[in-house]
């Protein structure tokens, strides 16, 4: 019996340890109300000021790969250098399809020759029409084979498809590759961009030309923020993340190296109307976040989903209603139904 008016009384203790005045007592020493602290949730304009990682990448980048099969003849280029668009980078060696490119040369002129001949006949009616169409079409198959040599050759020739810097090299002189051997990468990074995801409730308010501010990490050598203009964002929502992919553009990439992250700062303007109370009076449950307010005198639990924060306030979504009144003292013997009396206003 013990045992149970001491768990009774548990609640009621925590309710007196946590409220700076317990309240008033009626005449057989219970406790009619506990006094408590408030905030009135007045609706106000709020600065959305987001921060979420973001990751730096060459504004352009692409994998060099040979598209044939064969040894590598001459490389062009050297690592870390600066290359020009479509400067020769690796020559393969092409000399068996030239050579099979030769014989299709001879074949054709003989095929040529044939054409003429059954032509002559044709027109004189000492040929017929099929022996002069098998000899047109022996003549357009071996132009067909010719052309699709050219196409095999000329991609012996591997050249870079924009201007960049090439990095370090996977081949040698000599070496017998595959189109599956990457040969090296090549990357624009005379400008850099950034990537990063919004949450969907914010998806409506991004915008190509706003401007983002980028925190390279404390121990960078140069942790100077850097701005960047978004230019691009995906139509859809991811389905996987449910966030919205964004990319802008670094304005000044000096000092900055691609492929490291970055906190993204996005202003999204003020959001008019807002709710946001005290950070001290969010209150975590096992299923999110909950605040304390007055109902009739009563404490009723009020659950809430969180939006930006200030230095001293959280933006609050859910089930607080404007002008409402908050419970900022006694939070954690605070229950559902329980008298409380409003002492100091928390401004």
């Amino acid at each position: 019996m013990n045992k149970k008016v001491l768990l009774f009384s548990l609640p009621l203790f925590l309710a007196f340890s946590c409220s700076e005045d317990p309240g008033l007592k009626s005449k057989n020493g219970e406790i009619d109300y506990t006094n408590v602290d408030y905030y009135i949730a007045v609706p106000e304009s709020f600065e959305e000021v987001i921060t979420v990682p973001g990751k730096t990448m060459p504004f352009e980048q692409v994998q060099v790969y040979s598209e044939i099969n064969g040894r590598v003849k001459k490389i062009h280029f050297s690592e870390g250098n600066t290359v020009k668009k479509g400067q020769l980078l690796v020559t393969m060696d092409t000399d068996i399809l030239q050579a099979e490119r030769n014989k299709l040369t001879v074949d054709l002129d003989l095929a040529q020759k044939d054409k003429a001949r059954k032509q002559t006949l044709l027109e004189s009616e000492a040929g017929t029409q099929e022996a002069f169409e098998q000899s047109e079409s022996r003549v357009n198959s071996l132009k067909a084979q010719i052309q699709s040599l050219d196409v095999q050759i000329s991609k012996g020739r591997i050249t870079a498809p924009f201007e960049g810097i090439v990095g370090l090299r996977s081949i040698s002189e000599g070496a017998f590759i595959t189109t599956n051997d990457l040969i090296t990468v090549l990357a624009q990074t005379n400008q850099l961009k950034v990537d990063f995801s919004i949450a969907q409730r914010y998806a409506h308010k991004i915008e190509v030309g706003q401007k983002v501010t980028l925190r390279p990490p404390s121990d960078s050598i140069n942790p100077t923020p850097l701005n960047a203009t978004v230019y691009a964002t995906s139509p859809i929502i991811n389905e996987n993340t449910q966030m919205l992919n964004v990319r802008a553009k670094i304005d000044n990439s000096k000092n900055i190296v691609a492929g490291g992250f970055v906190n993204v700062d996005y202003n999204l303007g003020k959001s008019p109307n807002s709710i946001s109370v005290p950070t001290s009076a969010i209150v975590s449950v096992i299923d999110g976040q909950i605040v304390w307010a007055f109902n009739n005198g009563k404490a009723v639990q009020r659950k809430v989903n969180l939006g930006n924060r200030s230095n001293t306030h959280v933006q609050i979504y859910g089930e607080v209603k404007p002008n409402d009144t908050i419970v900022m003292s006694g939070l954690l013997g605070m229950r559902n139904g329980m008298s409380i009396k409003a002492k100091n206003e928390i401004k």
